[in-house]
């Protein structure tokens, strides 16, 4: 049995991603409990950008998984961030192990889809002449 590279690191950046959005969630809303008047605004800073790629990584489109990178090392930004101040660092350990795990899904299923986008392509045009 051969191990599908695209699937696996489609999964490896599904599951770095929802493990960001919801460990970012559970750390505000119920482990270090944000104070009542600054959660919206905590969650909307912190999750907002992770709903932007949503429904193309699902989908499973290449364009999106290759600017997710950038997004994923965002997060790996804030986390060496948080690691430099005063929060726990099991939260910071977390946020960047997630961020790494999602920029590695998501570069390599843009290295593995886009070949095999491409090696599509050739055989296309290849099929026509």
């Amino acid at each position: 049995m051969r191990i599908n590279a695209i699937k696996v690191s489609y999964w490896i950046a599904l599951l770095g991603y929802f493990s960001l959005m919801t460990g970012i969630y559970v750390w505000h809303m119920w482990i270090n409990q944000t104070p009542d008047h600054a959660i919206s605004i905590m969650l909307i800073i912190q999750l907002g950008p992770l709903m932007f790629p949503l429904r193309g990584l699902l989908a499973g489109r290449v364009y999106t998984h290759a600017w997710a990178m950038y997004l994923a090392i965002f997060y790996f930004v804030v986390g060496v961030w948080y690691a430099g101040g005063d929060e726990d660092m099991r939260y910071c350990m977390f946020i960047i192990a997630t961020s790494m795990l999602f920029f590695m899904g998501t570069m390599l299923y843009t290295r593995y889809a886009g070949r095999h986008e491409k090696q599509i392509d050739q055989q296309e045009e290849n099929d026509q002449d």
